[in-house]
């Protein structure tokens, strides 16, 4: 297993915003009713591995490029681990956005 590392909700917005990261939002759905986070991929925590395994052919399906930076955010026991998952199918730029839900989307509300 590899070793993630957090990401401030700051740099992961200015990272996003730069095209840099793609967001996604691992938080079940009974947790997204608190609201979206603009551009983010959704992703059931328990459909992570469905949805980012590399195809037949090699080809990485929701993230294209295995070294583009991901940033995750999830319920905060969470985070770390669908980061790990995630790394573990092939990714090799993932995080995990410290804070959670709430300071991301502070980042949206400023």
């Amino acid at each position: 297993m590899s070793v993630v590392n957090s990401i401030t909700a700051a740099d992961a917005r200015e990272h996003c915003q730069r095209s840099r990261a793609v967001l996604v939002d691992a938080r079940p759905q009974v947790m997204r009713h608190q609201g979206s986070l603009p551009g983010a991929v959704v992703v059931e925590p328990t459909d992570v591995r469905e949805h980012f395994t590399p195809t037949p052919s090699g080809t990485f399906p929701v993230v294209r490029n295995p070294d583009t930076e991901i940033a995750v955010v999830s319920v905060s026991s969470q985070a770390p681990v669908i980061a790990e998952e995630i790394a573990g199918l092939g990714y090799t730029n993932v995080r995990y956005v410290d804070g959670g839900y709430r300071a991301m989307r502070s980042q949206f509300q400023e």
